[in-house]
């Protein structure tokens, strides 16, 4: 039975998926929309030029199709211009689309119930994904009340993501774990990592608001005053974003001597930062899933994370291989930072526990949920 994935361009963390379920007799075909992230190319939000490094299209069956317009991925563009014939053929049963609120792959879901082919939606929304407005929620109530005649099968990304479609009257029945997941193999340590002489707290993501690095900043200023800590403790923010001058100022003034900074990292760089980082800090305001936090995990890191991250749900045990604090609360972040600091003998425990609960969270699980989908709609 084969699967017409819609695409916006080739993303890094999809393509080794897509290659899983391939390997395991799943038939899909990947529509992509631009070919931007193929070659170097100019990323918004990190406001620079960047290539990947990792094999974004090796052993995929995949087409791209064709558009007008600028060749950039923005809620616009690109504009398809041939997308019935090439998604809506005879030998397509279903259409899998990423994202459900937005104009082009609502297009492509109303179209696939004039052909005949069944549904498939992934997205990362939440409760807590966004700030909405009374407004907007009670937008959403009718939406997915609409929307949902349309759609045979909803691929959950984790807990909070299917808590989500159930608030909002979906059939449980129509709602599929297909988790978020990374490559696991890629980021687990093949050699033993030389133990360092101060822990690495590790902040990896792009510097937006939304992401927090202002909030964690604050955390280690206020931790300042704790002079065993400051002087045991290193802190490395990895990334690029229109914050990092603002970021970097305040390290200045504040005169934090154990931070430091690093440029965007490719893959094969960063798996190598996560390996010898002992604590990752996920401290987004707003979070839908955050892969970052899978890959630390498969590093075997301890994770202090926002209690409304999508991921927190799923892979953050409070005790076991990390702490959740408060959305935005910059005084329990720190309190959080401190207290895994004062849990040292604990943390080897807590690094193994992270690998073993990100060990079950895979590709395996994504394909079994695949499998599950495709059974639900043939019966």
């Amino acid at each position: 039975m084969l699967i017409k994935y819609i695409q916006t361009h080739p993303i890094p963390y999809q393509s080794p998926f897509i290659r899983y379920l391939t390997k395991n007799k799943i038939k899909i075909k990947v529509l992509y929309r631009s070919n931007i992230s193929t070659t170097k190319f100019y990323d918004q939000d990190f406001q620079k030029k960047i290539k990947w490094d990792t094999e974004l299209l090796k052993n995929i069956d995949y087409k791209y199709l064709n558009y007008i317009g600028p060749n950039k991925v923005t809620s616009i563009f690109p504009i398809t211009t041939n997308f019935i014939e090439k998604i809506f053929d005879n030998n397509t049963k279903i259409i899998w689309v990423h994202g459900i609120k937005n104009w082009y792959n609502l297009i492509i879901i109303f179209l696939a119930k004039f052909f005949g082919k069944k549904v498939f939606i992934r997205d990362e929304v939440h409760k807590n994904s966004k700030k909405r407005s009374l407004l907007n929620n009670l937008f959403n109530f009718f939406f997915y009340r609409f929307i949902d005649n349309f759609i045979d099968i909803y691929l959950s990304i984790g807990t909070a993501n299917k808590n989500y479609y159930l608030k909002k009257n979906i059939d449980k029945k129509k709602i599929i774990l297909v988790p978020y997941v990374v490559d696991n193999n890629f980021f687990y340590k093949t050699k033993k990592i030389k133990k360092n002489k101060k822990l690495i707290y590790l902040f990896a993501a792009k510097f937006r608001k939304r992401k927090g690095p202002d909030l964690l900043l604050r955390s280690i200023n206020l931790l300042k005053k704790n002079k065993t800590f400051t002087s045991n403790v290193k802190f490395v923010f990895v990334g690029e974003g229109y914050m990092k001058k603002e970021l970097k100022e305040y390290t200045k003034q504040k005169d934090l001597k154990n931070v430091s900074f690093l440029p965007f990292q490719n893959q094969k760089r960063l798996k190598k930062i996560y390996q010898k980082s002992d604590i990752f800090v996920m401290p987004s305001r707003e979070e839908p899933w955050g892969l970052a936090l899978n890959e630390a995990m498969a590093s075997e890191n301890v994770i202090i994370s926002s209690n409304l991250v999508g991921s927190s749900f799923d892979l953050v045990k409070n005790g076991m291989n990390g702490y959740k604090f408060k959305n935005g609360d910059y005084k329990d972040l720190a309190n959080k930072m401190l207290k895994v600091y004062h849990q040292k003998k604990r943390l080897t425990q807590f690094k193994l526990n992270s690998k073993r609960i990100i060990s079950k969270w895979d590709f395996k699980m994504c394909l079994t949920g695949i499998k599950k989908a495709i059974r639900t709609i043939t019966i």
